[in-house]
């Protein structure tokens, strides 16, 4: 939780040799901190960032070394872990502790504190919103009205109507056919009545004989 203090501890490993220097990292998402560095014959080396909240006690000749991060942030948050440094016979050895911890700093709940003509703001978005909301409905209901009013069904047509059509359809042909006789009557009236006859020409009648002079 922000605000309150961390305690880390480590324990040198005499079997590995005399201990000759100690770090304590902090690797987080984006970068990797050195928070302490001790050495023999050395002074100890505090991280600027960290430095009036990390405390640390005893020194390299102790059987644990113990440190303090008070004040926790959640910049704090990551792994902890230590390193090592041992020699033996005049031979160096670099051991990771396997003492790691991750810490998650969790931020303290804090009241809102919004100014107070967010509100006029705030109230003006909902207001915007609800009309493009209305305005979407409005123009998706009338297209929906449009389209119902393109594909309604036309009324189905009285048997009797249908009937009247198809006879004068029917009769069309017939009284075309009468016209048309009524007016080659009209225009050949030699047909009209059977019993007139135009007189023809009778290329077999006798011809007139002259008259002989005396």
């Amino acid at each position: 939780m922000e605000s309150q203090s961390l305690e880390l501890s480590c324990s040198p490993q005499q079997e590995y040799g005399s201990l000759r220097g100690l770090h304590l990292y902090h690797r987080s998402a984006q970068s990797q901190t050195t928070l302490l560095s001790m050495a023999v014959n050395s002074e100890a080396k505090v991280d600027p960032q960290h430095r009036g909240r990390l405390q640390h006690s005893e020194g390299l000749d102790s059987l644990q070394v113990n440190v303090t991060i008070s004040h926790l942030q959640p910049s704090d948050t990551g792994l902890y872990m230590w390193e090592l440094s041992y020699r033996e016979d005049s031979v160096d050895q670099i051991i990771t502790s396997t003492q790691k911890v991750f810490l998650f700093v969790e931020r303290t709940g804090r009241s809102c504190q919004c100014s107070p003509s967010y509100g006029p703001v705030i109230l003006i978005i909902f207001t915007t919103a609800a009309l493009l909301l209305l305005t979407l409905i409005w123009l998706a209901v009338e297209k929906c009205v449009k389209t119902r009013h393109h594909l309604r069904p036309q009324p189905p047509v009285p048997i009797y109507e249908e009937m009247t059509r198809k006879q004068q359809s029917t009769g069309n042909p017939q009284n075309n056919h009468e016209a048309a006789s009524h007016l080659e009557e009209v225009n050949f009236p030699v047909y009209a009545n059977p019993n007139i006859r135009q007189p023809q020409d009778n290329y077999y009648a006798c011809p007139r004989q002259l008259a002989l002079r005396a």
